[in-house]
């Protein structure tokens, strides 16, 4: 009986960590993709990749989100992206932390998607007639805070006489009935891009559509959170978020086309993560090429 009391106070305590320490536990995750016939001029650019903040999840921890920007901003990448889910309900939430996202900063700017919440479909305000009023609310709030908003749009990055394409789209519905903006479209005008990065908030948009294309060199998603539970080691790592995506976090893909799950920042539901803490992932292209390889 002492056993079985002592595993349930184990438990206790280890679950009111996660809750008030495990959701700020941020983790920076630098990923290298090597590129085969990568242009020069590109080797080694640097994305900062983050996703799904919430940010009514950080109501009272305002503190916290700044030291994370603080931090992105360090780092002095060529661009900031974010796939998505600014809001939980309504763009409302945005507000209180205006300052905040206005002070990212990055040699070519900061970009960002709609993810299905920032569409306004999960508050009883919104049906599904006034997806684009609130998107529209979305992006002018966006904009004003120095994003660049990409909803089924391109746009180009200039880098000396080379030319980085950003696309985005925009995710639709709940889950598992999410549909996505149109690809084609939005790439209009990319196809003399010598690097094409793909902003899309499902990662199962990629393996149903994205993975098959050689005109997509990196997708960047994220949306699953992880499920906020599992297990993440070096080698391994095991999430009930699997069972709906099975590119739930990390990098996927092979021959210049790859996707990279971003985790996200915030929480939903539950404010508590066991084992799969929020991820700030920091991205830098490679030249394949330029890799010693020691056998």
């Amino acid at each position: 009986m002492l056993i079985v009391i002592s595993l349930f106070l184990i438990v206790i305590i280890f679950f009111l960590f996660e809750v008030f320490h495990g959701r700020f536990n941020f983790k920076y995750e630098t990923v290298e993709i090597e590129y085969e016939g990568l242009p020069a001029g590109l080797d080694g650019f640097t994305i900062v990749h983050i996703s799904d903040l919430h940010l009514r999840s950080f109501n009272k921890h305002q503190d916290k989100l700044i030291s994370v920007v603080d931090s992105i901003n360090s780092y002095k990448p060529d661009i900031i992206v974010n796939t998505g889910d600014f809001v939980t309900f309504l763009w409302t939430e945005i507000e209180p932390f205006s300052n905040i996202l206005a002070s990212m900063q990055s040699e070519y700017g900061v970009y960002a998607i709609p993810g299905n919440h920032d569409t306004g479909m999960y508050s009883a305000d919104y049906d599904r007639n006034n997806y684009g009023e609130h998107l529209d609310i979305m992006e002018d709030i966006l904009v004003s805070l120095n994003h660049t908003y990409l909803e089924d749009t391109s746009t180009l990055i200039n880098i000396d006489t080379l030319i980085v394409s950003l696309t985005g789209v925009v995710t639709y519905g709940r889950v598992p009935d999410l549909y996505y903006g149109d690809v084609d479209r939005a790439m209009q005008g990319t196809d003399n891009s010598d690097f094409s990065i793909l902003l899309t908030h499902d990662p199962n948009h990629w393996l149903q559509d994205i993975k098959y294309r050689n005109d997509i060199n990196l997708t960047l998603a994220g949306h699953t959170h992880g499920m906020q539970i599992g297990i993440l080691l070096p080698g391994f790592k095991l999430s009930p978020a699997s069972l709906l995506y099975p590119a739930w976090n990390g990098l996927y893909g092979k021959n210049n086309n790859y996707l990279y799950v971003n985790r996200g920042l915030g929480t939903l539901g539950i404010p508590v993560r066991i084992g799969m803490p929020p991820e700030i992932t920091i991205i830098k292209i490679k030249d394949k090429s330029k890799t010693i390889k020691v056998r």
